[in-house]
């Protein structure tokens, strides 16, 4: 049986108790890959009935909308689950006991080759959660200084520097992907685009 939550080194979020009215009987972790868990909460819903609530546990992750010399970086990869090329902001995986704005650094450093002066947080949100335990921080970065790509060996990307002004309708025309949207509305949203 897989250890739950996993200690692979990065972050996964803790859950809260349960409500009163949905009582869990048992959480059964049933699959891992090493890069997320796959289980079921076995639960008493409020009407007294039971039911398997299947998850997928990925540990927590970050998007960063950066800008410098007013444009936005993005990164532009191929992703194989989706068998195509795709242009996201710059995310990755929080490491354990990594803040979201460390981690932001880290992740912006490693895939643009820019580092950081100012990093704030506009937002976390819980994750597709009719199916998944996973929580997103996204994070605006600007007082950009290029320091060179640092790429992790598996990493295929490919920095992109898009004007700020064509930054969402260029992401709305081509593959992308929601966090991407999401992290260039929230930005938009708080006026920093």
């Amino acid at each position: 049986m897989a250890e739950f939550p996993p200690d692979d080194g990065r972050r996964h979020e803790s859950l809260p108790d349960p409500h009163p009215d949905w009582r869990v009987i048992e959480s059964v972790p049933e699959y891992e890959t090493g890069w997320f868990v796959g289980g079921y909460d076995l639960i008493e819903q409020p009407d007294g009935s039971r039911k398997r609530y299947y998850w997928a546990e990925l540990a927590t992750a970050v998007v960063v909308t950066a800008v410098t010399d007013d444009h936005v970086l993005f990164v532009e990869q191929y992703r194989p689950t989706i068998r195509h090329e795709q242009l996201e902001l710059p995310a990755g995986v929080v490491e354990a006991e990594e803040s979201f704005t460390a981690a932001a650094r880290r992740e912006l450093r490693e895939e643009t080759g820019f580092r950081a002066d100012s990093l704030s947080l506009l937002e976390d949100v819980w994750v597709a959660t009719g199916a998944l335990r996973h929580k997103r921080a996204y994070v605006f970065a600007e007082g950009l200084e290029p320091v060179g790509q640092e790429l992790d060996a598996n990493e295929f990307l490919t920095p992109r520097a898009i004007p700020i002004e064509e930054a969402i309708q260029t992401v709305r025309s081509r593959p992308t992907n929601e966090a991407t949207l999401q992290g260039l509305t929230l930005a938009d949203e708080e006026g920093l685009l």
